[in-house]
């Protein structure tokens, strides 16, 4: 019998309908013990009915509908448009409703697209890999051989329709058979190497996991609690706070407290690979607060996202600033929420990477009276954005309200950054204070490295081999983080050459040449696939699993790991604007041992400065 999730049904928020409960039923019965039976699960508020899965097999997903013939009736066809309509209990008249053959392929589309987004890239790679899940529409109250000859003229090949007299066990288990949902799947070797059983765990199950452990997050300072206090009479904050000072367990601690009490929470970001870990901190501390206040489903009010998820650029597939051009420009904008239901709440995190236009646009899908909080720090403003102004947000009243302190950054990371800052005269702010226990600062050895290229990859080389040799270091507790791809890739050589296992958050050179060979002589498709391609890496890059993460320091803002290796060579384009920002953020995601391998000229003066002032350590391997 397979797994069910929940255990128990009656802690659904909503009763499951009868056509829904003999579903689950019947899967339950023909699946074995490898199979998990999902029963409306979250997806990030999408809400599909029932998903099923296995490692060696793939998954389906059942979208379910209890209509009896009379009540529905589809007006059109697929050639020249439909609708579907269903008669009302009380007035007997029809009315539009939402196709449960389009409900189930958005489901389908959002797995590949935003919430498994590997699979989005492998895909790209392979057309056959959108086959692993299959999507189905079960109708309760019809045979299949009726409600196939209802639907036939909108059916599609990637749907599958069936009715009561399919889910006899026998039927049922040809069904999913014969859409190759069974063990031995093509797709099992993809599957494993991708971990899609954690990432799919994840994305569906109810956030029980890793519940036992939130006392940490429930430390809040004197300071983080007044800004909390402070947000139940003003409304509206604007918080300032250095890297590590807690601004993201703020928002956090926030869009928990709001959705127990029933609103409606949007949190935003920019940085694509920091979605993984706010929705982590929310779910985990929405359970805390939903417990104490009776309502244990209250996380499915809230929706984390990164800013061109929420709003997509009509004519762009790229996610992140490039250039000047593409700040600048100004295309027709489409909400793409989950729940369309205006926003109670608003929480923009990583602020200092957001225009104003953008602020805007999040506004206007908000109540009038909505609630906000802005978090940002102007040292990591890596993309150049002007800040925002005060007036740009209705009813902000007063100076931001600033968090100085890291309980993260080690006292002599703080010094190396608070040097760099002052060094390089980065955008006026209040230094960051370590607060880190004592004990936390005592194994802490930060090293600069100022060499050429070859040099710093074989400095590089070298360290990582003793790392991984040190049973006090775990492999997933180091991180490698670079300027650009194509540094990314020769780093990615060394660890093929030591034979460690490593999580990109970018595409491998191998797939990257193949798209150019694919896409030959056409520039913009090359430039939108290697786009789309890259954006599923970044969204599915998470901190779980035992490998070495290789990173831009553009996308490891805001994450943090005990092991941070900055390999700085920042382009011609980077060194003129935002060089000094860039090696601030690699810097601050330290949390016990920083080492910097700077191949620019640019930095080898402040790096020998450094080394003289005791903010960090000469490399054993540096000669000058």
């Amino acid at each position: 019998m397979a797994i069910l999730v929940p255990d128990d049904l009656n802690t659904l928020p909503q009763k499951l309908t009868e056509g829904e409960k003999a579903l689950t039923n019947a899967l339950c019965e023909v699946l074995d013990d490898n199979w998990t039976v999902y029963v409306q699960p979250y997806l990030n508020g999408l809400k599909p009915d029932i998903i099923i899965f296995c490692k060696d097999a793939g998954m389906g997903i059942f979208e379910v509908k209890d209509w009896t013939p009379d009540v529905h009736r589809i007006q059109g066809n697929k050639k020249d448009g439909y609708q579907w309509e269903v008669r009302a209990k009380d007035t007997g008249k029809w009315h539009k409703e939402d196709c449960p053959f389009k409900q189930v392929k958005k489901y389908h589309d959002s797995i590949f697209k935003y919430e498994i987004p590997i699979l989005g890239s492998k895909k790209i790679l392979n057309d056959q890999v959108y086959g692993l899940i299959r999507r189905f529409v079960y109708f309760h109250k019809h045979k299949t051989a009726d409600i196939k000859r209802r639907v036939r003229t909108i059916l599609d090949k990637h749907s599958h329709v069936f009715g009561w007299d399919d889910i006899e066990p026998k039927n049922l288990r040809q069904l999913l058979e014969e859409r190759n949902l069974r063990h031995g799947s093509k797709f099992a070797n993809l599957m494993q190497e991708i971990g899609l059983a954690d990432r799919l765990a994840n994305a569906l199950a109810f956030p029980k996991h890793g519940m036992t452990n939130i006392e940490h997050l429930l430390n809040l300072t004197k300071k983080q609690r007044e800004i909390l206090n402070k947000q139940k009479n003003s409304r509206r904050t604007r918080v300032k706070g250095a890297a590590g000072s807690g601004k993201t367990l703020l928002l956090a601690h926030k869009a928990a407290i709001a959705a127990s009490e029933e609103k409606r929470v949007l949190v935003v970001c920019y940085n694509i690979t920091l979605v993984n870990y706010i929705k982590d901190l929310v779910k985990r501390l929405a359970r805390y607060y939903g417990k104490k206040n009776g309502k244990l489903d209250c996380y499915r009010k809230i929706e984390v996202g990164h800013y061109h998820r929420i709003f997509t650029d009509e004519n762009s597939s790229e996610e992140e600033i490039t250039d000047e051009e593409k700040i600048d420009r100004k295309n027709t904008r489409e909400n793409n929420l989950n729940d369309k239901t205006p926003v109670d709440v608003l929480l923009i995190d990583e602020g200092q990477d957001f225009k104003s236009a953008w602020v805007k646009d999040l506004q206007n899908i908000c109540q009038e009276n909505y609630e906000f909080m802005f978090c940002e720090d102007r040292r990591q403003n890596i993309y150049g954005c002007e800040e925002i102004r005060r007036e740009s947000i209705p009813k902000l009243v007063g100076a931001p309200t600033k968090l100085k302190e890291s309980f993260r950054i080690p006292e002599q990371t703080a010094k190396l950054a608070n040097f760099l800052a002052d060094y390089t005269k980065l955008e006026i702010e209040d230094n960051v204070k370590s607060m880190k226990p004592l004990q936390g600062n005592l194994f802490v050895r930060n090293f600069w490295f100022n060499g050429t290229y070859k040099e710093s990859i074989e400095a590089l080389k070298v360290d990582v081999k003793n790392l991984t040799k040190d049973r006090n270091n775990a492999r997933a507790d180091i991180a490698i983080l670079v300027c650009s791809v194509k540094d990314g890739w020769e780093v990615c050589k060394v660890l093929n050459q030591l034979s460690l296992p490593y999580q990109p958050a970018f595409e491998s050179q191998e797939e990257n040449e193949k798209l150019k060979k694919f896409y030959a002589g056409d520039s913009k498709k090359i430039k939108d696939k290697v786009d789309e391609i890259r954006r599923g890496y970044k969204t599915a890059f998470w901190m779980q699993g035992g490998r070495i993460k290789i990173s831009t320091i553009h996308s490891f803002k805001g994450w943090e790991l005990s092991n941070i290796l900055v390999f700085f060579n920042p382009d011609e384009k980077q060194q003129n604007e935002h060089s000094k920002e860039l090696l601030y953020t690699g810097i601050t995601r330290s949390q016990e041992c920083l080492t910097v391998y700077n191949a620019s000229s640019l930095f080898k003066d402040f790096g020998d400065a450094a080394i003289s002032e005791g903010c960090i350590e000469a490399h054993p391997m540096y000669r000058k």
